[in-house]
């Protein structure tokens, strides 16, 4: 019997590790190297730095809007949406009682967005790509989310000066005011679906779903081409439903 038969080639040894990245590093990372830095990410998942810096800027836009909501106007607005007929005096104690409530609504909603968030989009991503047969740790996906909503964060570091140089803010408005969209060409009152639409093709929100796309890949160990199919799949998902919840809501 003849011996001459092939020996088994030989496995092919497993890639090593991504080299260990400190979270200042990841933060960095994130902009200029997004790659390595989401494979690092999965590799040892991490989540506090980016969730503590957003949450930190978070609160400093939400003092800024605090100190500037022009409450006379949002007021008297509300009460001539609902066509109620107040007298001066009934709208000035709505006013006062705007004054009270609205700040600590504001630095709640500041403090408590990032971490609510987080979790909510953690979990959307986290149950599809389960859901299509690709395993990972939640912690993983918490950390790609908490990382790649970073240039949101840039944004809103950006927004500030602008926040500042009004001296009052009409919350409706502010969505258009950073000019990172193209909401501002359609205005929101007659065209609301339009301007919802538009709002959506934002420089930092699309930066955002490349870097979870990269993230969710490096997770999953599937090519960026699989992970951003789903991703932005789900992206498109939410705009159509918040533009047709635009246009059916009044304005």
């Amino acid at each position: 019997m003849s011996n001459d038969a092939p020996a088994p080639a030989a496995q092919a040894p497993p890639p090593p590790p991504p080299p260990s990245v400190s979270p200042i590093g990841r933060i960095i990372g994130t902009f200029f190297s997004p790659t390595p830095t989401f494979q690092s990410i999965a590799a040892k998942p991490g989540f506090l730095l980016p969730l503590i810096l957003w949450t930190v800027v978070s609160l400093s836009v939400s003092m800024v809007i605090a100190q500037r909501l022009d409450f006379d106007k949002m007021t008297r607005a509300r009460v001539e949406a609902s066509g109620a007929t107040l007298t001066e005096d009934q709208i000035q104690s709505q006013i006062a009682a705007s004054k009270k409530i609205a700040p600590a609504f504001t630095y709640g909603i500041g403090l408590l967005s990032p971490i609510f968030v987080s979790i909510v989009v953690t979990l959307v991503f986290w149950a599809a790509f389960k859901a299509f047969g690709w395993d990972f740790t939640f912690k993983q996906s918490l950390g790609a989310t908490t990382h790649a909503f970073l240039p949101g964060v840039l944004g809103a570091l950006i927004f500030i000066p602008i926040l500042m140089k009004r001296e009052t803010l009409d919350p409706q408005a502010m969505g258009d005011m950073l000019r990172s969209n193209l909401g501002f060409l359609v205005d929101q009152h007659t065209s609301p679906a339009v301007h919802s639409l538009l709002s959506s093709l934002d420089v930092f929100s699309l930066w955002t779903g490349i870097l979870l796309a990269i993230g969710y890949s490096a997770a999953a160990r599937i090519s960026t081409k699989s992970a951003g199919g789903l991703v932005f799949g789900i992206w498109a998902l939410y705009v159509l439903g918040k533009a047709g919840l635009a246009a059916l809501l009044p304005h």
